[in-house]
């Protein structure tokens, strides 16, 4: 008889397909909002006032893209936790049916042009698509330590697929039919994995159901990424990472915009041309490196190189000099991201998975919040500064990592 939390023979691919789908539909969606929603708001297009300042419609744009990763900050804990004790496929189908009707208002408010509306729907979307910590919690149930890098890496590169994908379709929709059109690509796709998660998923982790579950401390587990004396270094340094790391991917489109003017198709393209060199060191750079030199390593490594290229980005000042400064911080700092969830899971056992990734992507998301709502403050001031700050950020944080030494389980 199975145990609680294990199952066996968890290491073929085919079975992780849907969770790799979720992932891949999920930053489809969020890159078309992180790429079209800048200059939807930055050009006249309707949502704001034509009367509105550059300098004020950037914090119109870093408080629009704070309010979805903040839904997914207060949810990833919450649905983490509920995941380890009612299973993964049961919270994965309830999130995801939610998930599809806050899509299809989102889609509804750039119809009618309501930024109000579109702003609170982005909010409880992020809160309900905090699925994407089941899909990690899955993943990690069924990988063995051997295969944990190169699995984390298939769900890193299906994000970058996501972010590739999004721009460059959604831009291009965007540009010849409207804003809304995109959305309802991805309520369509959705739906689709609604019903694949429904008809195939076989959960990947057998709940113990004879615990009893404290719902308060469910709502306050982020609190344990304070008290969790093993590994919270590695959360406040992840927290780091992901502020700045993400930060610069808001608030370069906002430099490309204020520094060379870009329309919608342009950003979106340049946008995708930083997916493809994610996807590149997820896929292809990221398990072999990590295998090499050690997560640790590989994080500390990137972190630094990776931000002395984001503050590269504001020296040059041809558009050219973007494909050579831009381009490789992504790459680098793509695995840094990566190495950060897959460097905490490995510091874990099985049964801790749920609730220590759930708290990982609530750091993530919450960073990548708070980085969108300050890096758009921050540009209202000079648009060139939240990048050299980012950038030194994440220098300083691979620094702090040498100074952790734990490596056993927690």
């Amino acid at each position: 008889m199975l145990s609680a939390g294990m199952q066996p023979n968890k290491t073929g691919l085919h079975p992780l397909m849907p969770l790799y789908l979720i992932i891949f539909v999920a930053f489809i969606g969020y890159s078309m909002m992180v790429t079209l929603f800048v200059p939807m708001l930055m050009h006249p297009h309707g949502f704001l006032d034509d009367s509105i300042v550059r300098s004020t419609r950037t914090i119109y744009v870093g408080i629009l893209l704070a309010l979805y990763p903040l839904g997914q900050f207060i949810g990833a804990p919450v649905i983490g936790s509920f995941s380890d004790r009612y299973g993964r496929k049961r919270v994965l189908s309830i999130s995801l049916f939610v998930t599809i009707f806050f899509y299809i208002v989102i889609t509804y408010s750039l119809q009618i042009h309501s930024l109000w509306l579109l702003m609170s729907a982005c909010f409880l979307a992020g809160l309900s698509e905090s699925n994407v910590a089941i899909a990690q919690s899955a993943i990690a149930d069924a990988s063995t330590p051997d295969d944990r890098g190169r699995l984390f890496a298939y769900l890193y590169a299906a994000m970058s697929l996501g972010y590739i994908m999004g721009p460059l379709v959604g831009g291009q929709i965007a540009v010849h039919f409207g804003y809304a059109p995109p959305f309802w690509i991805v309520v369509g796709l959705l739906v689709l994995t609604y019903i694949w998660i429904l008809i195939s998923f076989h959960d990947t982790f057998v709940p113990d159901t004879s615990k009893p579950i404290n719902y308060f401390k469910t709502f306050t587990n982020l609190a344990s990424v304070f008290t969790d004396i093993p590994i919270r270094r590695v959360y406040l340094i992840n927290f780091f990472l992901f502020f700045a790391t993400y930060g610069f991917w808001r608030v370069i489109q906002i430099y490309m915009v204020d520094k060379w003017n870009f329309n919608v198709g342009q950003v979106t393209f340049y946008y995708a041309y930083l997916a493809v060199t994610a996807g590149i060191a997820n896929m292809f750079l990221f398990a072999p490196l990590s295998k090499k030199f050690g997560l640790k390593w590989l994080i500390i490594s990137s972190a630094i190189l990776g931000g002395l290229f984001v503050v590269s980005i504001v020296v040059p000042s041809s558009e050219l000099s973007y494909w050579f400064t831009a381009g490789p911080a992504t790459l680098i700092l793509a695995m840094t991201v990566a190495g950060c969830g897959t460097y905490l899971s490995t510091l874990v056992g099985p049964e801790r998975q749920g609730k220590v990734l759930g708290n990982n992507l609530a750091l993530q998301v919450g960073g990548e919040s708070l980085s969108a709502l300050i890096g758009g403050f921050l540009a209202a001031f000079f648009v060139p500064l939240p990048l050299i700050i980012f950038g030194i950020i994440t220098v300083l944080a691979g620094l702090l990592l040498i100074t952790y030494k734990g490596n056993k389980t927690a």
